[in-house]
């Protein structure tokens, strides 16, 4: 990689930061290509020459905090677990992750958020993106089948709805329907979760 690369890379990453506190605190509508320059301390012809338009620094923003809440999370499975450990946990850092992003995932869940269109560059690479947490989820979730430690049932639509699970769990506190501690919503949901699935 050269230097000239090395800048290009850093530069693109100050704007798509910029970008995804714009976005937390004005919502998709209110982020403008003025703000997030002002935010990145660049001129706005500088964002151009990255993104060709707003809607491309939206789905770019969009995908990389996607990329970044994903790799987080999964930072912090310990495979040496058993599997039921490896799901509780997961559900228990996944909301730690969410809700330290709460701002920019209140954008996602409840704002005008912009509708990606799965079919273009940027909705296939969030579809891949958020694919491969599900396969992440399954592939621990068919470790617990094979040991037994929960009942025979399809590992990625449990995946699916572990997943629907936790967002649900966390539109709930950003609707401000509740005011427990995070941890008490991230145990109910491992435990309405587990309960689900455990072997009979």
């Amino acid at each position: 990689m050269t230097k000239e690369d090395v800048v290009k890379e850093f530069r693109e990453r100050e704007i798509l930061d910029a970008a995804r506190k714009i976005i937390a605190r004005f919502g998709i509508q209110g982020t403008t290509i003025d703000r997030v320059a002002e935010m990145a301390n660049v001129a706005k012809g500088t964002i151009y020459l990255y993104f060709p338009s707003k809607d491309d620094l939206v789905q770019a923003t969009l995908l990389a905090g996607l990329r970044a809440m994903t790799s987080e999370t999964l930072a912090s499975d310990d495979p040496s677990k058993p599997p039921l450990e490896r799901i509780r946990n997961l559900i228990l850092a996944d909301h730690r992750t969410l809700a330290s992003n709460q701002d920019f995932l209140k954008t996602l869940l409840i704002g005008n958020s912009m509708e990606l269109e799965l079919e273009s560059g940027p909705g296939r690479e969030f579809v891949r993106v958020y694919r491969a947490f599900l396969d992440f989820t399954a592939a621990i979730l068919r470790e617990a089948v094979a040991s037994g430690a929960i009942r025979s049932i399809d590992p990625d639509f449990a995946a699916f709805m572990l997943g629907e699970m936790i967002t649900g769990s966390l539109r709930r506190r950003l609707l401000k329907f509740t005011a427990s501690p995070l941890e008490a919503d991230a145990e109910a949901v491992a435990e309405l979760f587990l309960k689900g699935v455990q072997a009979v």
